[in-house]
């Protein structure tokens, strides 16, 4: 889907800036306008968060709804809520962070972190995985109860697939 995102912007950077920040945030395309969930979204509210014209909002909304395929995805975004800095501000109540990126061909990194934090006792009050195929980079954000201890950095970081952990 990405792919697809890059290569119907590809030539309009600022386009595809505003195509990016609703994909990120998952504004959705509706025949009226631009939605977070149920809430309308103002175009010229938009054009400033991206720092472009109107009328590139406008104009991306128009490529996307007559786009079949970026119309199906667009049309039923919704956002969600990322907690990671909530987490981190709040170590009364979540004291661990853990960031993984790995290669977007990967198989069961997921699997493999949960388990490793399911094998230390710690409950998991957040996890948010992000694919390059719709995001810019494959990354899984894990929040937990309790400190994650950095014997499991240190495992995770031995498997090929994974390019970095940071525990914050």
């Amino acid at each position: 889907m990405w792919e697809e995102i890059l290569k119907t912007f590809e030539n309009t950077p600022s386009r595809l800036k505003v195509a990016e920040l609703m994909l990120e945030y998952g504004f959705s395309v509706k025949p009226d306008g631009i939605y977070a969930g149920p809430v309308a979204l103002s175009i010229t509210k938009v054009a400033k968060a991206t720092k472009v014209d109107r009328k590139v909002v406008e104009e991306t909304v128009r490529v996307i709804r007559n786009n079949d395929h970026l119309l199906r995805v667009f049309e039923h975004l919704k956002p969600v809520a990322d907690i990671s800095d909530v987490a981190r501000m709040n170590k009364d109540r979540f004291e661990g962070v853990m960031e993984i990126e790995a290669f977007s061909s990967s198989i069961g990194i997921a699997a493999k972190a949960t388990k490793l934090i399911a094998d230390e006792d710690l409950v998991i009050r957040f996890l948010l995985a992000k694919d390059p195929e719709l995001s810019v980079k494959s990354t899984m954000t894990i929040v937990t109860d309790k400190k994650v201890p950095a014997r499991i950095l240190e495992l995770l970081l031995r498997d090929r697939d994974i390019i970095s952990v940071k525990l914050s």
